[in-house]
């Protein structure tokens, strides 16, 4: 037998150690997964076992509560109604305050309007008697510059009178 053959049934041999290792675990997780089956069946029935005695309970605590379920849904109607009434009362309201204020800001706009007039009337006024106050004063300002014209050659003629008269003495 040459080394050939030797390397040949060596591996030959690994070959089947590891397809019998291999078929043990196979059966092994086999009849693991058949006891897992099993005990899952089990779990299973007595979960659902569970489930409905809860289920059955909830029932018949709910069966009791159907009268207050009714009352809170008469409940939110009352109250939805309640709100649609007051909220097209506030509506109504509020186009009320819209309208009066509407009419505020006309009355005012016209007062305001008036008003503008009445300021342009007497700032007019106003100046007018201005320009006439000014122009009366420069004209007594004018006669009193007369006056005293007047006055000094009155003076001059009455203090060379005067003059002569001492003159004459």
């Amino acid at each position: 037998m040459s080394v050939k053959d030797k390397i040949i049934f060596g591996l030959l041999a690994v070959l089947i150690v590891a397809g019998g290792y291999f078929q043990y675990m196979s059966s092994e997780m086999i009849k693991r997964m058949d006891e897992l089956n099993k005990n899952d069946a089990e779990h299973v029935d007595v979960t659902q076992n569970e489930f409905r005695k809860d289920l059955k309970t909830l029932d018949l605590q709910f069966i009791g509560r159907g009268k207050h379920v009714q009352k809170a849904q008469q409940d939110i109607v009352a109250n939805t109604n309640l709100i649609n009434t007051t909220a097209d009362s506030l509506a109504d309201m509020i186009a009320e305050v819209q309208f009066n204020l509407d009419e505020l800001d006309r009355n005012v706009s016209k007062r305001f309007g008036f008003v503008e007039t009445d300021i342009a009337d007497l700032e007019d006024d106003f100046n007018s008697n201005r320009r006439k106050t000014s122009q009366t004063l420069s004209e007594i300002q004018q006669s009193i510059t007369l006056l005293q014209t007047d006055i000094n050659e009155i003076k001059d003629k009455v203090f060379e009178k005067e003059k002569e008269k001492k003159k004459k003495k």
